[in-house]
C-alpha cells in the first residue's frame, strides 16, 4: 500500500513522557488499541502500525493483530535525552520516523499520537501531504510561555530573537520525500541541542519547531494540519472545544487528557464489540458541546438586535 500511518511508543527505564508517566503503561496500549484500530477502521487502504522498542504485551498484541496493525520493531538508539527531561520518552517519535523512511518503501507517512481517535479517512490529508509537510498547528499566541521558550531556544542555538509558530508533536505527515529533507533538519537541531548542552523542556515539539521554521527559510513548504486534527482539552479545569467535529469535521480527534477517561471507554467498547460506537455517541463521550447555537440565546439576541 501507498501510505502508512502509525503510532510510536517506547519503554525505557527512568524514562517518562510528562505527567502521564504515572498511568502505566496499561493505558498507554488501551489508547495504542483505539488509535490504531480506528485509524485503520476508516482508512482500510492504508497500511497500519505500531513502532516500538519493546515486545507488546497480551491481550494488546492480539487485539492489534486482528485489527490489521502490524507491530515494527524499532530500536531507541535516535534523540536520546537525560531521562529526568519531562518529555525524554517523546523523543522516540522522531527516531520512530527515522526508521521506518529508512526500513519501509512507502509513498506516504502519516505518524499519531497514541491518544488519539480517527472518525473519518484522511483522503484529503494524503493529497496535502504530497505538496508540503504537514503538523498541527497549536494556537498559541507568540507570548504563551511554551510558544515563547521554544522561540528563546532557537536563539539559543542559532541566534537572534525569531518568532517560531507553535507545532505541537501529534502528528507528522508528508511524502517520503518531504518528510526525508524535514527529519535531515530534525538531526540538524538535535545535533546543535546536544553540541550547545541544551535540553529544552518543550520536548520533541522543540525540534519538530526549529525543524519547521528552518524548512520554511529554506523554501520547502510547511502547512498546519488543522483541517484533519484537533487537539480538545475536555477537563474539568481546561475545557477547549470546538465544532469542528461536526461542522466541517475533522478526520481525528486528539484527546490528551483522555487517556484514562474517554480513551479507555472507546477500548472497552471496542474490544467488546469489534467496532466503535455510532459518532453521536462518540460527540457524547467526549463531552462536545452542541453543534448549534442555544436556541433562546440566539432568539434574545435577535429581539435586542431589532430594538432601536
Amino acid at each position: 500500500m501507498d501510505n502508512l500511518i502509525f503510532g510510536a511508543f517506547a519503554t525505557l527505564e527512568g524514562h517518562r513522557e510528562g505527567d502521564a508517566a504515572n498511568l502505566g503503561s496499561d493505558a498507554y496500549y488501551r489508547c495504542i488499541v483505539v488509535a490504531l484500530a480506528s485509524a485503520k477502521l476508516a482508512n482500510p487502504d492504508c497500511d497500519v502500525a505500531l513502532v516500538t522498542n519493546a515486545p507488546v504485551p497480551q491481550p494488546y498484541a492480539g487485539q492489534l493483530q486482528a485489527a490489521e496493525v502490524q507491530v515494527l520493531t524499532c530500536p531507541f538508539e535516535r534523540y536520546r535525552v537525560d531521562a529526568a527531561l519531562e518529555w525524554s520518552l517523546a523523543f522516540y517519535k522522531l527516531c520512530a520516523m527515522e526508521w521506518v523512511l529508512a526500513h519501509t518503501s512507502h509513498t506516504r507517512y502519516l505518524m499519531l499520537d497514541v491518544d488519539t481517535y480517527t472518525q473519518y479517512p484522511y483522503t484529503d490529508l494524503w493529497r496535502e501531504a504530497d505538496e508540503a509537510v504537514l503538523l498541527y498547528q497549536v494556537p498559541h499566541a507568540a507570548s504563551q510561555p511554551m510558544a515563547a521558550a521554544i522561540s528563546r531556544n532557537y536563539g539559543i542555538l542559532y541566534g537572534g530573537a525569531p518568532v517560531l509558530t507553535h507545532f505541537g508533536g501529534e502528528l507528522i505527515a508528508g511524502s517520503r520525500a518531504r518528510l526525508a529533507d524535514f527529519m535531515a533538519l530534525c538531526g540538524e537541531v538535535y545535533r546543535k541541542m546536544n553540541e550547545k548542552g541544551l535540553r529544552p523542556h518543550e520536548g520533541d515539539e522543540f525540534i519538530t519547531c526549529a525543524a519547521a521554521y528552518r524548512s520554511l527559510q529554506a523554501g520547502r513548504p510547511v502547512r498546519a494540519a488543522n483541517a484533519y486534527i484537533f487537539r480538545y482539552w475536555v477537563g474539568a479545569r481546561f475545557y477547549f472545544v470546538s465544532t469542528n467535529y461536526c461542522n466541517d469535521p475533522v478526520s481525528i480527534f486528539h484527546l490528551p487528557g483522555g487517556k484514562n477517561r474517554q480513551l479507555p471507554v472507546l477500548y472497552r467498547w471496542y474490544t467488546r464489540k469489534g467496532t466503535f460506537p455510532p459518532r453521536e455517541k462518540v460527540y457524547r463521550l467526549c463531552c462536545f458541546p452542541a453543534a448549534h447555537p442555544p436556541v433562546w440565546r440566539s432568539i434574545w439576541v435577535r429581539v435586542l438586535a431589532k430594538l432601536k
